[in-house]
Formats: C-alpha cells, sequence, structure tokens
C-alpha cells in the first residue's frame, strides 16, 4: 500500500496548505526533564522518545474518525464475494472522501487487481476487522494491493529541492536552524508543513561510512514548522551535532501526504505475483497502520520509505510463499524518523525487523516468532542495521530470538536495547545462537536492564576479542565483519589509529574484514541477567543506579491489561511474565 502525494510543481496535484494544522508552526515541546534513562545511560546516548510528541502520531491515532464511505454500496458497489475487481470502486470512494472521512470496507472478500494508491491527506481506509475483512492481493508486476506511486520523484527520492547549507553548527536538541531560506520562495508558506530531510558529510573518528562507498550518509527526516529569511524551525529536534565543518544541509521533499490510517483490515498476497510488499508508506507524515494482518508474501510484508512520526501498532505480519532468503524481512525500514513500532507480532520473516538509514525511532513490545532458519543458522531477527547510517533508536520490551547490528553495508551507532528478552534459540537449529550480535562499525550501543538467553543452551559470555564457530552459543558477539559467520583477518581498533587495510576505500561488503575492537570498547552494558551465569555478571552491576519501568512511557500503557509491565528485567519475574503481542500469538497456535 502506498502513501504519497502529488508535486508542488506545475503540472502535477498541489499539496493543499488548507490541510496543514495550525500547530505546526509551534515548535516541539522541550524534552521532559530528567530523562527517565538519566544517571543511567550518558546524555549524549539518549533521545526523546515521547510517544504522541516526538514519536508516533503527534497526539496518538485519531480515535473521532467516524463518518464511514461504505465501498459496497451505490454508487461504489464495490464486490465483496472476490470474485470481480473491487481496486476501481475502493479508488473511487477515496477520491470523494473528505477529510477525517472513512473509506469502510465491510465484511467480505475484495479482490484487488492493481493498486490502491492513497494520495490525499486525511483519510482512513477501515475495514471490519482482520477476521472479517480481506484484501486478496492478484496484482502481478512489482505492485501491491496498496501502493506507493512516487509522485514526487524525478531526480532520486527528494526530487529536485534545494539543499540549504546549515550554518553555525547547531548542537543536539536545537530546533531552531540558521540558513539562508531564499531556496523556499518556490513553496507555499516558504516551505512550512513540508517534511524534510538533515544530512551532514561522513564522519570518520565516529565512523560514518558505508562499504560501497557515498557520502551524507547519516540522515534525520524531521519536519519545518517555521521559517524566516535566515532561520527554519523543525520539529522534531535535532538527534545530533551538525559541525559546520562537515558540511550540514537540509533538504526538503517535494510533498507528503499526512494523517492517513489504515485500520482492521488484511492484506492477503497469496495469489500475488508481485515482487515486493503489498503495503508501502512513503512520504509520509503522521501515518499509521493498526491492527492490520498482511500474510503471505514472497518478499517484505511492510516498506517504510522516508517518512516521518508514523505509527504501526497491533498488526501481524506472518507467513511467506517462497523460502527465507534475501529480501524477505517483515517489517523494512529506510529513511524514515521518530516512528513508533509497538505491540506487535511478526513471525516467519528473515529478518522480522530490518531497520537502514533510520534514526530516532521507538521498536516496543513486539512479539517475534522463531524465525525459518537460512542456511541451518539462526539469522538476526531484530535487524537494527543493516545500511548505514542508523542512530538513536530505542528497543524496548520487545520477544525475539536476536538482535544483530549486521554493518553489511555500513556503520551505525547510539541506539539503546532496554528491557528486551532476547533468547538466542531455535526450534529449527542450535547453530549460531546468539543473542546480541554487534558487527563492524557498531559505535555506542547502550545494552541495558535486558533478559539474554534461556534454559537449555550452554552459553558462552562473549567471543573474547576472537572469533567464534556456529556451534558456539554466545550471550554478546562483538565487532566480527561478516553478518553470518564469526571469522576475521587480524584486527583493528580505529580509536587507537589502527585501521582496516581497506579504509577510505568502496571495498564492498566483502571488504574490511578484520576484527573492529571499537565495537566492544564502545559498548554499555549495565545490569542485564544472562543464563550463562543466572544472574547480573559483576561487570554489568547496576550500582548506585536504578532501573526505570520505561525509556519512553510514563506508566503502564492500558492495553497491557492485567499483564505484568514492565514484563521484562533482572528485577522483575520475567520466567512467568509476557507482553500483550505474545498472548495474543500463542492464542493462535
Amino acid at each position: 500500500m502506498i502513501f504519497s502525494s502529488g508535486p508542488l510543481r506545475s503540472g502535477f496535484l498541489l499539496f493543499s496548505l488548507a490541510l496543514v494544522l495550525p500547530a505546526i508552526a509551534q515548535a516541539q515541546p522541550a524534552a521532559a526533564s530528567p530523562h527517565p534513562g538519566a544517571g543511567l545511560i550518558p546524555a549524549d546516548r539518549l533521545a526523546d522518545w515521547r510517544p504522541g510528541v516526538s514519536v508516533g502520531v503527534p497526539g496518538g491515532i485519531p480515535t473521532g474518525r467516524a463518518k464511514l464511505i461504505d465501498v459496497t454500496q451505490p454508487p461504489y458497489r464495490a464486490d465483496a464475494t472476490g470474485t470481480t475487481d473491487a481496486q476501481p470502486a475502493i479508488m473511487q470512494a477515496l477520491a470523494d472522501a473528505k477529510d477525517n472521512e472513512v473509506v469502510y470496507l465491510p465484511a467480505g472478500t475484495y479482490r484487488i487487481n492493481a493498486a490502491i494508491t492513497v494520495n490525499k491527506s486525511r483519510v482512513t481506509i477501515r475495514g471490519a476487522g482482520p477476521d472479517q475483512t480481506i484484501l486478496m492481493a492478484y496484482n502481478a508486476g512489482r505492485g501491491g494491493a496498496i501502493d506507493v506511486k512516487f509522485l514526487t520523484m524525478r531526480n532520486g527520492f527528494w526530487g529536485d529541492s534545494p539543499r540549504l547549507s546549515i550554518t553555525g553548527s547547531p548542537t543536539k536538541g536545537a530546533t531552531v536552524l540558521q540558513m539562508d531560506t531564499a531556496g523556499l520562495a518556490t513553496y507555499p508558506n516558504r516551505g512550512v508543513g513540508q517534511i524534510c530531510q538533515i544530512a551532514l558529510k561522513n564522519d570518520p573518528a565516529l565512523p560514518v561510512l558505508a562499504t560501497g562507498g557515498g557520502d551524507f550518509l547519516r540522515k534525520q527526516t524531521t519536519r519545518i514548522v517555521a521559517t524566516t529569511a535566515t532561520t527554519v524551525t523543525i520539529s522534531p529536534a535535532l538527534l545530533y551535532d551538525l559541525p559546520e565543518a562537515l558540511a550540514p544541509n537540509l533538504l526538503p521533499s517535494d510533498g507528503q501526504v499526512e494523517f492517513v490510517g489504515i485500520e482492521d483490515l488484511t492484506i492477503n498476497g497469496a495469489n500475488s505475483a508481485t515482487r515486493h510488499s503489498p503495503l508501502v508508506m512513503a512520504n509520509s507524515y503522521a501515518c499509521w497502520v493498526k491492527n492490520v494482518s498482511i500474510l503471505n508474501v514472497p518478499n517484505w510484508h511492510f516498506l517504510l520509505i522516508d517518512s516521518l512520526q508514523c505509527e504501526i501498532r497491533h498488526c501481524y505480519l506472518a507467513k511467506r510463499t517462497k523460502p527465507m532468503g534475501p529480501d524477505g524481512g517483515g517489517l523494512m525500514f529506510s529513511g524514515c524518523s521518530s516512528f513508533l513500532v509497538e505491540d506487535n507480532v511478526l513471525a516467519e520473516a528473515l529478518p522480522h525487523i530490518e531497520v537502514t538509514n533510520t534514526c530516532g525511532s521507538v521498536f516496543a513490545y513486539n512479539f517475534c516468532d522463531d524465525l525459518g532458519v537460512q542456511g541451518g543458522l539462526l539469522g538476526g531477527s531484530i535487524n537494527t542495521n543493516h545500511g548505514a547510517h542508523n542512530s538513536f533508536n530505542l528497543y524496548e520490551g520487545n520477544y525475539a530470538p536476536k538482535i544483530q547490528s549486521d554493518g553489511y553495508h555500513g556503520s551505525g551507532s547510539h541506539d539503546t536495547l532496554f528491557r528486551n528478552w532476547i533468547h538466542g534459540t531455535s526450534r529449527h537449529t542450535d547453530q549460531f545462537l546468539v543473542c546480541v550480535n554487534l558487527n563492524r562499525f557498531t559505535r555506542a550501543y547502550s545494552i541495558v536492564g535486558n533478559v539474554f538467553g534461556r534454559p537449555g543452551s550452554v552459553w558462552e559470555y562473549d567471543n573474547r576479542d576472537g572469533a567464534f564457530t556456529y556451534a558456539q552459543h554466545l550471550i554478546y558477539a562483538f565487532g566480527t565483519p561478516n553478518m553470518g559467520h564469526g571469522g576475521h583477518k587480524g584486527a583493528v581498533q580505529p580509536s587507537q589509529g589502527k585501521t582496516w587495510a581497506d579504509w577510505g576505500k568502496a571495498a564492498g561488503a566483502g571488504g574490511f574484514q578484520e576484527l573492529d575492537l571499537d565495537v566492544k570498547a564502545t559498548t554499555l552494558r549495565k545490569g542485564n541477567y544472562n543464563f550463562k551465569d543466572k544472574a547480573v555478571p559483576e561487570t554489568e552491576t547496576l550500582g548506585a543506579s536504578s532501573l526505570p519501568a520505561s525509556l519512553f512511557r510514563a506508566e503502564k500503557p492500558a492495553w497491557f491489561g492485567p499483564l505484568a509491565w514492565p514484563a521484562f528485567g533482572p528485577d522483575t519475574k520475567f520466567a512467568a511474565n509476557k507482553i500483550p503481542a505474545q498472548v495474543r500469538y500463542e492464542a493462535m497456535k
């Protein structure tokens, strides 16, 4: 499914400023003080992760959209028996829908022969529930059941938009950026309301790099909320410093859709020859997917591209129509920021969650079932870095087989793993069992208050600054150069002046084969219970610090019901606890 809008330039559908909420002219509220992680995790590793403010849909997912346009009624008369193509009727209903109206698909099966394209803001597509409203995708080619058309894209993802140089070296947390804004003159209201990307040149000291080369790899997607002749005000705020020496710039998008929701239905790709995902979200702001099942797909279940403050919750992604292999993930992120991905069930995908060039987001309380095994090995379930450069993402309260920052395409940094249970095991294999696998180019990770492993395996603490075999079962693996095995050729520690033999080259994923000792050296480990020690090891004690219940929620969410919150951590009865997504999944079995 694709969310898209026409570009702002001549010859295409204009983005309507009448749809811009008055609130966008306001700067983002100051971050809560103190941060719940203060005193536990260094401040330079933390981000503002408040739901409904800095992550997820601002103000939360709207609940007041009640006016329904029933696609089965005149003049639309969509076939709900699955016999004839319902796509034209649904597209006409979308064209007729006004702000905050719902295109409603009653219980039934809807045959979709061509992509449903959502290219307007403030509408919802809603079914009668995932068990009641089924979209069967029959379309061939690259499109999905609900597809994105990059109508705004001409010369790359961000079209021919002007790049505005940022001056004055703004620091993390800044919302007002100094720049000449003359390049925004062609935008209505001088760009106010547009999502934008902020990028800066690669920093070799962190490092920021891609194995295949390229510059300006570290990006944050945010939004312009005010402008003057010499400043742009953004929200959310900067996640990291922008030294002027690294030539930071701001690139506005050519357009976006806003506040679009997909709710209460199933997309089934069993009859589709599509190469890609049946659901795609691109160039979107404050959109959401809630209580949606995506089943029987050959590649990714759900693609998310160049979007800001969107939300995915209470969804079920499962079942594949081809064996495990490349391009087969559940949730695939690229160029996104400030997302909230919460309370989802993900099964039969590799990986369940794949993160590329994404920052400032929260992935919380998701249940990831055992992976289908590729090559007889346990793959990465939550892949926090498959492409440069991810940073300041929070992974909290998830239950999964494995977390990995694979370093395959490049670097990542400043992510936090908090109160997850990563069990490191599989029903299908006992090979390559690693709970946390941080490969080369990974920096400044904070791993705090988690549970690692489970009974039944003989665990080792880590790879001891060396290689490891498939037969070893590790709580941690640090710095190895390849995502699929534990070998290496020599070692490097860039902070000590020792670097890769092919440093500075576009050596490809097969280059940079030394063990990266700075991965372990920059990783913070505190208060993690593991099943080797059957306790928190002495080297990870919290000292005078204590664990907050959450790093982004102020109180127990209502949808946890009677279940214990927090569910996981050394200070909980984690062996008896479950998260809501796990309870739902086990009820399906």
